[in-house]
């Protein structure tokens, strides 16, 4: 979807529009501060930062905050956006535009996010107070943006408040968390924020097959050189544990950590440019399934200039980034000690000896070096079109290999007339393969090529009135994809899938409407038609042969009506709805087989209500009950065959129910 974001802030107050309210120029780089609501009888929509990227899709803190079944999570948010397939409800990893989970990059003001949620489902390893607006890149991305071949999540830091001191709190059935903010000397403000997960052991105790915990930690301080500079000292990181006693994987599921510290300046010129230099420190930390520890220590550093004049605003940078990986696995028999003849023998022979081996080989030892170059230019084309093109170099070793990802990018936007603008795209993107995103397990290790995708798109946007409408079609081809969860369904783990090879293809239609229906009632529909299919080489020198991606859906449409129910009273009501994924064609005994092409189709309903009491000019406290598919309903998330019929496999009913008491000053 390609949403039109006017520049600086924009509050929509439902049946009232006023696009200059709090108007000013922001620097690049920088996100716009929250404005205040201005009609308590009413919903203020608040979308703030520079315009929307060409081919993206950008939310505010209202999407954000308010948007039944997200849960208040800054990330989630993503999945009521066109062009995005779910795997299963409740997962929060997700195909956009059919490339598959791995192939989503995530970054916090040009830090990369290794792993977006606690424990698969849970929160978000940011809280929203420290997000102001999610920017969702479907592709084209900006030229900024790089090493990667799918979408790119980008989340823009609200600004630092240096007059007074204030924070939010949230306290909830699973976990309690905090951040807050004020002025510590004269030009600086510092922020500490942090979740953990203090509920969970009564999880644990109610469902003794889980055992799970989670935390995270914030801090910002933010000091200001003078009106036009500003640095910048960030840390955040995440620590995450699930486990599954008294099952049949009586294994540690995910035992992970990442830390993240970075040091920024940014200087901001008269004219609407600035220079932005930044470096990184990282660590990221998994353990379990075979692996006793894998390391990844990373280096990263950034650097960007813009300059603008009245028709063309030029914009180029680098970044460098190098991560250093040691794997310690648990020993296998024999190593420790000699054993009988043949006992290492036929411990290899075994499921789990089959698995420590291939982690072995799929984790070496290693240190991989990325170097990327980037520049483009946003040209105005008269009073209301611009055209963008641009072009981004990486370098890459790994593993005493190297290669050249050269992507060129033409971004346009037609501005027909004031409410009807025509937005074509196309791009390259590389990746280095990789596998699906998990804290100590990077891209970057195994054989073969880049992955290369081919970005193509067409839109238009239309405001009807106060509705924002959008018809984007697409098409994105990537060759030598590594796609392990898409590629195959079920069969445990097999190291073939994670070196396997194929060409991947999705095209399809995105249709988006938002705005108010009345002054109390806000409506967002998003609809994705669309295919997206592997044409990979058969084994024994078959013929090459194509299948759908594992989890293609051919339908997937969300609705969703917010209210403002008065006296600081809100609901919300989201229906969500996508056709099952190929059952018979993804068989390896389909000829035999009676199962339909498709699984079943899935719907849920999302409810939210929430009241805040104010008790004083800034100072409030609220109640929110949100929860995720409220309609109990179960979803098919597999299909297992034999040479007599297919069977379906279903889960759930997956639901997250939340209920939270949050309080702010």
């Amino acid at each position: 979807m390609t949403r039109r974001t006017p520049p600086a802030a924009m509050v929509v107050a439902l049946g009232l529009v006023s696009r200059d309210a709090g108007a000013q120029d922001a620097s690049p780089g920088a996100g716009a501060s929250a404005a205040p609501a201005t009609t308590p009888a009413a919903i203020d929509v608040t979308i703030e930062g520079d315009r929307a990227p060409e081919g993206g899709d950008s939310f505010g803190r209202r999407e954000i905050r308010e948007m039944p079944g997200i849960l208040g999570d800054p990330f989630r948010v993503i999945e009521i956006s066109p062009g995005v397939t779910p795997i299963a409800t409740g997962i929060p990893y997700f195909f956009i535009r059919g490339a598959p989970p791995g192939n989503l990059g995530t970054f916090y003001e040009g830090v990369s996010v290794p792993l977006l949620f606690h424990v698969g489902a849970g929160p978000s390893v940011l809280p929203p107070s420290l997000v102001s607006k999610v920017d969702l890149h479907l592709g084209p991305y900006p030229a900024s943006l790089g090493r990667v071949a799918g979408g790119v999540l980008e989340a823009t830091a609200s600004e630092p408040v240096s007059d007074r001191w204030h924070g939010e709190g949230s306290f909830r059935v699973v976990d309690v968390g905090g951040v807050i903010e004020g002025p510590v000397a004269e030009g600086a403000t510092l922020l500490l924020g942090g979740r953990g997960s203090v509920g969970t052991a009564l999880v644990s105790a109610l469902v003794p097959q889980v055992d799970l915990g989670y935390a995270d930690y914030q801090a910002r301080l933010a000091i200001d050189g003078g009106p036009r500079d500003r640095f910048t000292v960030l840390a955040f990181g995440s620590y995450d544990y699930l486990a599954a006693p008294d099952t049949e994987f009586d294994d540690t599921l995910l035992d992970s950590d990442f830390h993240r510290l970075d040091v920024r300046w940014d200087h901001r010129d008269g004219d609407g440019g600035g220079t932005r230099l930044g470096a990184t420190l990282g660590a990221d930390r998994s353990r379990g399934q075979s692996v006793k520890v894998a390391n990844d220590w990373k280096i990263a550093m950034r650097g960007s200039v813009a300059r603008a004049t009245d028709d063309v605003t030029f914009r180029a940078g680098f970044d460098l980034a190098i991560d250093v990986v040691d794997t310690e696995f648990d020993p296998l028999p024999c190593e420790l000690e000699p054993c009988a003849p043949g006992v290492a023998a036929a411990y290899a022979g075994t499921t789990d000896g089959q698995l420590e081996l291939a982690f072995r080989r799929l984790f070496p030892d290693r240190v991989d070096l990325a170097l990327g170059g980037w520049a483009d230019a946003i040209v105005k084309v008269g009073s209301r079109s611009t055209l963008t093109p641009g072009i981004r170099l990486d370098h890459y070793s790994s593993l005493g290999e190297t290669e050249l990802g050269v992507d060129p990018r033409l971004v346009g936007r037609f501005g027909v007339t004031d409410a009807l603008r025509l937005v074509p795209t196309v791009g390259m993107a590389s990746q280095p393969p990789g596998f699906p995103p998990v804290p100590g397990l990077v891209v970057g290790g195994l054989p073969g090529a880049l992955q290369r995708s081919l970005q193509t798109s067409f839109g238009v946007e239309l405001d009807l009135g106060p509705f924002e409408t959008s018809a984007t079609a697409f098409r994105q081809a990537t060759f030598e994809m590594n796609d392990p969860i898409g590629g195959d369904r079920g069969g445990g783990f097999d190291e073939d899938r994670f070196l396997r090879r194929s060409l991947g293809d999705a095209y399809g239609l995105e249709l988006s409407a938002v705005g108010p229906l009345t002054r109390r009632m806000y409506l967002y529909g998003a609809y994705t038609l669309s295919r997206a299919t592997r044409r990979r080489d058969a084994e024994g020198g078959a013929p090459t042969e194509t299948l759908p991606s594992a989890y293609d859906r051919t339908h997937v449409a969300h609705t969703a009506l917010l209210y403002d129910l008065g006296n600081g009273w809100r609901a919300g009501l989201r229906y969500v709805f996508y056709t099952g994924f190929p059952a018979d064609e993804l068989n390896p005994f389909r000829e035999r087989s009676t199962a339909p092409d498709r699984t079943k189709a899935f719907y849920r309903m999302d409810a939210r209500l929430s009241k805040r009491w104010t008790l004083g000019p800034t100072t409030w406290i609220g109640v929110v009950a949100d929860m995720q598919n409220a309609t109990l309903a179960k979803e098919t998330f597999d299909v297992v065959c034999d040479l007599e019929r297919c069977t379906s496999r279903t889960i759930g009913p997956i639901t997250i129910p939340t209920l939270a008491v949050e309080a702010g000053f």
